[in-house]
């Protein structure tokens, strides 16, 4: 939902009501004033204190959706009207395929009290259609198949504790979604807080970031916690900020933290969230997980084939969503996400 600047000012002075004694600014340890230039180099000083609070507010988060493909006679003359109008989809088709698609991602913390924690990631890697339909041919009307998704579920990692979240907002333009999940302390050998600590350092200034500038990225890529470097190569790429940087991304890295340093050491500023990468097509012909796990290695496979689609990535290209897209997102759903008990006021508030 979008707000007039009026409704905006209207909404923010009711959150501060509502947050009360809670709402406080954050403070950023060890946090300096920055000279408004990023560096364009390797920081001079160690770096690595600063690195590990910041992995330790990223974490590894999968999707799971589970489907059921109805396939259905070729002529049988089945139209997309009688799928929503049919009490039993089975007495249509001529069989029915299980199937599964899990995605990989990582979250940024932005809130946690209460044992409530708080994250943002992008939205691809917890969104799937519900419904995917088939036709017999271009252009013509009749399906030859419908899937219909049966179950999802999100899951939050992070030894010891191991839970699912839900989906708080969305914003499919932006490729945004913040999600929340509730921590059992029982589960935890450390304090929630540990465990879970905020994003430790504010907002940069994305509008700032010109050619060259060097930039620090945390993820999950392949399930592995992951820090690596990587510089600017497109900055203000449109009217939100956004950049690209020649990071060598892999599948899980989307929703991960991009940090730039202003001025030095230890100016760490976020700058954005790591959102994908460029990448090709390729279809393969595979077999069912599940058969060919169970099938003599020696003997030919002879069972049911599937199409399966995959990128091949092109390494050295990543494209980064812009911490002024990110605050605007936080902006536009802040008195929403306080009414559910999660207070980001203190992170878009201004230093």
């Amino acid at each position: 939902m979008k707000y007039t600047s009026f409704h905006a000012i209207i909404f923010f002075t009711a959150a501060l009501i509502l947050a009360g004694s809670c709402t406080q600014k954050l403070v950023y340890l060890d946090q300096e004033p920055g000279t408004g230039e990023y560096l364009t180099g390797y920081p001079i000083g160690n770096a690595a204190p600063h690195l590990e609070r910041i992995q330790r507010s990223v974490k590894r988060i999968t999707s799971t959706s589970h489907y059921e493909t109805y396939i259905f006679e070729p002529g049988g003359k089945i139209l997309p009207e009688h799928i929503a109008e049919s009490p039993n989809i089975e007495s249509l088709a001529t069989a029915v395929v299980q199937s599964h698609s899990t995605s990989s991602g990582t979250a940024i913390i932005i809130h946690n009290q209460d044992h409530q924690i708080g994250m943002l990631t992008a939205r691809h890697v917890i969104s799937s259609p519900d419904t995917l339909y088939e036709f017999v041919e271009k252009g013509q009307p009749y399906l030859s198949s419908v899937t219909i998704k049966t179950n999802h579920v999100n899951w939050l990692f992070d030894a010891p504790y191991v839970g699912t979240f839900e989906v708080l907002a969305e914003d499919e333009f932006a490729d945004l979604a913040i999600i929340g999940a509730r921590v059992d302390p029982s589960m935890l050998d450390v304090p929630v807080r540990e465990q879970f600590p905020v994003f430790p350092y504010p907002f940069g200034r994305p509008d700032r970031l010109r050619i060259g500038t060097f930039t620090y990225s945390f993820g999950y890529p392949r399930g592995y916690p992951m820090v690596t470097t990587a510089i600017v190569s497109f900055a203000r790429r449109d009217r939100h900020h956004s950049f690209v940087t020649d990071g060598l991304f892999n599948p899980g890295f989307s929703g991960g933290a991009v940090v730039a340093i202003n001025g030095g050491l230890p100016a760490f500023e976020w700058v954005g969230m790591a959102r994908s990468t460029s990448a090709s097509r390729e279809w393969f012909l595979v077999p069912d997980e599940d058969e060919a796990m169970e099938h003599p290695s020696h003997l030919p496979y002879g069972d049911g084939m599937f199409v399966e689609q995959k990128a091949l990535i092109h390494y050295g290209i990543t494209h980064v969503i812009s911490s002024t897209q990110i605050r605007k997102m936080l902006e536009d759903h802040a008195v929403y996400l306080l009414t559910r008990g999660y207070n980001v006021l203190p992170l878009i508030q201004d230093r």
